[in-house]
């Protein structure tokens, strides 16, 4: 029976989700599809562009549902076991057509299998579309028109090929019904196979799975730290429309710029920021030289542990006082070294783990995410620019170049003839509040489209990255709330960190809201 197309006009895609098979089942299906071809060179060959696979359930959806559709499908699979799908193919199924016959591995039917088709038929109803034509699938690579039957096919597979009626088989090929009848006649050995993904094709002619839109493949969970719920599917959702090119809101990879900033966003500011730390530590080796610096207020209180008083003013005026000091001076070389040397010895007071090893899990999995997804991730952050670059690449896997941080003056000299730049304590530029905007134009040159913070020092770059942005965009922020594990605070800190402004502003914006204590099962990646 044919059934009239819609003439409602919207792009459409007929989209197969299936099950690819293992490498053995695959050889052992392009080795039959081979004679198909010999005996009935117009057969389709098993290659790029017809994946072997079996399929769950065919469908057409708006083409602009496309990347909800695979974020639908992915969080189900993530709420599954490990996919791990075994099958067996039991014998052969013929379709005879004129003197022609389609043939493949008939495919033992399993209660998981009747199960995830139903699962996943559940996750995509509220995006399927009942009628298609022939613009839905991928193109004949003849350019021939798409058949009717194959229309047909997708149109009728919900009423006609699911629950009960489900048969799952894996199609070889065509050869000439003589040929295809001493195939079938031949001993079969049955044989069982795993499963090597689960993906997301659109459907060519005859029902090929053509071009492989999604792979949801066996791969552990990308945020695993991260529980399950709204902040982690928003997550999803997002990286899943911006880098499918068949959705309106594709990103370009040279367009998907992502800012973090560092203190309190990837690593913990309490009881001080780690750089401060660092200072204290180089001040007091300083001071044995250097003992009139003890008349300065600031450095008495840093040696006092007076956190409150460094941290006074608009940027934390008697902190950046001590940075500079224990700063200024060196070669950026000596300096370097000095921070990888206090890297190697010195341990964070309340944990007595090395600094570098407290970043937080759930953002290491996150910056690892957006990587893979063709983000370029920046550091952005108050901190010293050439503090962060010393061990910026050991701890994140973000090269030095890609970090964006307060800075001071540097000069160039040739000293014996050999070229160093050295640290001054002139024209400090604080990476802060309406600094950091500045400084992603100034050092990045593109408007990121992904913005993670925690404070109110981050509230300027999330609505640059977020407000009016031509791109889509997306702010998040890291509201620190578990006391147990880490520090809970927001308006009211020991340290930096203050979050006020930009918290109340969130639900207006759409930012993400990050509980530390209900969002992340791990703080901290564990020992």
């Amino acid at each position: 029976m044919t059934i009239t197309p819609s003439t409602t006009p919207m792009t459409l895609t007929a989209i197969n989700v299936l099950l690819e098979p293992d490498a053995a089942t695959v050889e052992k299906a392009k080795a039959i599809n081979a004679r198909l071809r010999e005996n009935y060179p117009a057969s389709f060959p098993l290659d790029a562009n017809h994946a072997p696979h079996i399929t769950i359930l065919q469908l057409f959806i708006k083409t602009v549902d496309l990347g909800q559709v695979a974020t639908a499908i992915g969080n189900l699979l993530r709420s599954e076991p490990p996919i791990n799908i075994e099958g067996k193919a039991t014998g052969y199924f013929e379709l005879a057509s004129d003197n022609l016959k389609l043939v493949g591995f008939h495919i033992e039917a399993t209660p998981y299998q009747h199960q995830l088709q139903q699962k996943i038929i559940a996750a995509t109803a509220p995006f399927a579309v009942k009628y298609g034509t022939s613009d839905a699938f991928a193109p004949r690579l003849d350019g021939d028109a798409i058949s009717q039957t194959t229309i047909d096919y997708v149109t009728n597979f919900g009423d006609a090929r699911t629950g009960p009626n489900y048969q799952p088989h894996l199609t070889l090929g065509i050869g000439t019904s003589d040929f295809v009848e001493a195939l079938v006649a031949e001993p079969f050995e049955a044989f069982s196979f795993q499963t090597a993904s689960v993906s997301l094709y659109q459907i060519g002619d005859f029902g090929v799975a053509q071009t492989k839109l999604y792979d949801f493949s066996r791969q552990a969970d990308p945020l695993p730290s991260w529980n399950e719920g709204q902040i982690k599917q928003a997550i999803f959702a997002f990286i899943a429309k911006v880098t499918n090119k068949n959705s309106p809101a594709y990103l370009p990879p040279a367009e998907r710029i992502a800012v973090h900033d560092n203190d309190g966003t990837l690593w913990p500011e309490n009881p001080l920021p780690f750089q401060a730390a660092f200072a204290i530590d180089e001040l007091k080796l300083r001071i044995l030289t250097e003992p009139s610096l003890t008349s300065n207020p600031m450095v008495q209180a840093a040696l006092d542990g007076d956190l409150a008083k460094l941290l006074e003013g608009e940027h934390f005026d008697g902190l950046m006082q001590i940075l500079a000091i224990t700063h200024a001076g060196m070669t950026v070389e000596e300096f370097r070294d000095a921070v990888q040397a206090w890297f190697r010895s010195a341990n964070h007071p309340r944990y007595g783990s090395a600094y570098g090893e407290l970043t937080y899990q759930p953002m290491q999995e996150l910056l690892r995410y957006l990587s893979d997804n063709g983000f370029k991730n920046f550091i952005v952050s108050g901190g010293g620019a050439d503090f962060m670059r010393a061990w910026v690449e050991q701890v994140y896997g973000i090269p030095p170049e890609q970090v964006v941080g307060s800075t001071s003056r540097a000069v160039f000299e040739l000293r014996d003839g050999k070229p160093v730049i050295t640290k001054t304590l002139d024209y400090l530029f604080v990476n802060d509040k309406a600094g950091k905007p500045v400084g992603i134009h100034q050092f990045i040159g593109r408007r990121p489209v992904i913005c993670c913070g925690n404070s109110d020092g981050d509230h300027a770059m999330l609505q640059y990255t977020t407000i009016n942005n031509p791109r889509p965009s997306l702010g998040l922020i890291v509201h620190h709330t578990d006391a147990e594990r880490e520090y809970a605070y927001d308006a009211k800190t020991t340290s930096t960190g203050k979050l006020v402004e930009a918290l109340e502003e969130a639900p207006k914006q759409g930012w993400l809201v990050v509980d530390m204590k209900q969002d992340w099962n791990v703080v901290f990646q564990p020992q």
